[in-house]
């Protein structure tokens, strides 16, 4: 009987930890994804993901409302098959349908700019403050914002992994609203023109026609 008990539990277990919505097991599946695509010769590809810390997800359609753990990330996977370009969509409740893509500036953008998006780092935002008549520069964080995840990988290398924070791209920042002076450097910056390369192309691509998603 006892034994009987332990299998039970050890189940539903298993069972609980399968059924979660959560942003690990979203891990699993694109890397699952990428795998597949490895066994089949293909070894170019970008992974995007675009999240919010601290921000409420909210449904646009009640009938795709999920319940999931950790934090909500819709994630893009690009990459080229036979000459082509190619994207697909998973987030933590719904694998989305495979979309050829007309337009390759991606991968035209990244190799050309290649060398400067691997070097490139986006600075902190940063203020100027006047005290006892003295200049001084302090930084300016703050805990909840947007973020974009950008991975590439070719052949069995990870080229880039880059995290890019929304506030970094702050005109002004701090309390007193103080203008950033790294502004200009992170918004001219290659790794942000790619950035919004790659959100262009995928509001693009969904627009002219919608991925079909499948419940996870």
């Amino acid at each position: 009987m006892k034994r009987c008990i332990i299998i039970f539990f050890l189940l539903l277990s298993i069972k609980t930890t399968y059924g979660q919505k959560s942003d690990e097991l979203l891990n699993v599946h694109v890397k699952k994804h990428i795998s597949d695509l490895n066994t089949k010769g293909i070894d170019t590809v970008c992974i995007y993901q675009a999240y919010c810390v601290g921000c409420l997800y909210r449904w646009e359609n009640e009938e795709d409302e999920c319940e999931f753990e950790g934090i909500f990330i819709s994630t893009y996977i690009f990459w080229i098959e036979n000459g082509h370009s190619f994207m697909t969509k998973k987030d933590n409740c719904f694998d989305y349908s495979t979309q050829k893509i007309q337009n390759d500036s991606i991968w035209q953008f990244f190799f050309r700019n290649r060398d400067t998006i691997v070097k490139e780092e986006i600075k902190m935002p940063q203020f100027i403050e006047v005290k006892e008549g003295k200049e001084k520069i302090y930084s300016s964080s703050i805990s909840h914002s947007r973020f974009q995840q950008i991975q590439i990988i070719v052949g069995r290398d990870t080229i880039i992994n880059k995290e890019l924070d929304d506030y970094h791209f702050s005109k002004e920042v701090g309390t007193l609203h103080q203008k950033n002076i790294n502004y200009d450097y992170n918004i001219n910056s290659q790794l942000k023109n790619f950035q919004l390369l790659i959100s262009r192309s995928i509001k693009s691509a969904t627009q002219k026609q919608k991925l079909i998603k499948t419940r996870r």
